[in-house]
């Protein structure tokens, strides 16, 4: 009768011990399906829904300055690329993907600013004219179109509103909805459409930039004797 008794617990256990084991399964394929990642993780690998992952920059910046993409300022440059860049070259910063972001830092209070962008369009078969529409904070500033192998400058408008949006910070989005699929005879196979030469940031009143060469930091690198 103790051999019974005894049994009846040991039998419970083993069931208890399977109970345990078959749900902590269960748990690890919930994880597998249902991974606990963040929102740019997830939106890159798991849901394919961007081109572009997100990467942490100072975005340390001062207004009016004009910031190089081209090989002569690469510190400058890496503070406000976030993701969708490659580079640079010896003509640019290449845009990859079908998105590419800036992070500009701004400590001033919000205030009406204007984005100009610098850059080339890429030669790519099919694909004479590249389109780009360019967000800050969530919100569209403009769209643009240019040439291949043609080089522009354009200005966007960011109101006050939008920097109100996310104080302290300005978060632009540069979309590119044709960009150029580009083939294994191509220099990769990575979508293609622009290559940025500078950026600045600046207030209605500030001097516009002319391009790369207004960096102070490229004049000195390109110093001679």
């Amino acid at each position: 009768m103790s051999s019974s008794l005894a049994a009846g617990p040991a039998r419970a256990g083993i069931f208890a011990l399977i109970a345990t084991v078959a749900g902590f399964e269960l748990w690890v394929a919930w994880l597998a399906i249902h991974p606990r990642v963040s929102p740019d993780y997830r939106a890159y690998y798991i849901d394919q829904s961007t081109t572009c992952l997100n990467k942490p920059v100072s975005g340390l910046y001062t207004l009016g300055n004009t910031v190089s993409f081209m090989p002569d300022n690469q510190t400058g440059a890496r503070r406000l690329r976030v993701c969708g860049w490659d580079g640079p070259a010896g003509d640019g910063t290449h845009s990859v993907g079908t998105v590419s972001r800036l992070h500009f830092a701004l400590s001033e209070p919000a205030e009406d600013l204007i984005l100009r962008l610098n850059l080339t369009g890429v030669v790519a078969r099919d694909h004479p004219e590249l389109q780009f529409v360019v967000s800050a904070n969530g919100t569209e500033l403009g769209q643009g179109s240019i040439a291949a192998a043609a080089t522009g400058t354009f200005d966007f408008k960011v109101p006050a509103a939008v920097i109100a949006a996310n104080p302290g910070a300005l978060d632009v989005s540069i979309a590119y909805p044709n960009a150029a699929e580009m083939t294994p005879n191509d220099s990769n196979t990575h979508y293609r459409a622009i290559k940025l030469l500078a950026v600045q940031l600046r207030r209605p009143g500030d001097k516009p930039s002319e391009g790369p060469q207004d960096d102070p930091e490229a004049q000195r690198y390109h110093a001679g004797p």
